[in-house]
């Protein structure tokens, strides 16, 4: 079996505030998941996230840091990312792995501009 795109937790994205804590249901401003430390939400990005609104609680329930998150602080979409040939929509990376590794990957080059994952490097 190839190794897919969700190796890399692609997620597509739909506006420019797609992957920041401020959209995360595990807390806009405090994470949840980071036992509650303060988190940016404007810039702020980790593996887990997942959009929508927060959910209540009265304490945060695990205690993550922010290197076992992945948690970075940058717009981390597909459009903010060096690998992303914006007129075609592809990743370049995702295209030089299935080239280089075809036994190996499996992976869809289109990705969303909105879309991230957790080989996004800045531009």
């Amino acid at each position: 079996m190839k190794i897919k795109r969700d190796a890399f937790l692609y997620l597509d994205g739909d506006d420019k505030r797609f992957a920041q804590c401020g959209t995360c249901v595990f807390g806009k401003s405090k994470c949840a998941l980071a036992g509650g430390q303060s988190v940016n939400p404007t810039i702020g990005s980790c593996g887990f996230y997942v959009r929508g609104p927060a959910i209540p609680r009265t304490r945060p329930f695990a205690k993550m840091t922010p290197e076992q998150m992945g948690y970075v602080e940058r717009q981390a979409r597909c459009e903010n990312c060096k690998h992303i040939e914006i007129e075609d929509r592809e990743c370049d990376l995702f295209e030089q792995l299935n080239r280089a590794l075809p036994e190996l990957f499996d992976l869809d080059e289109k990705v969303h501009l909105h879309g991230c994952c957790n080989a996004q490097v800045p531009k």
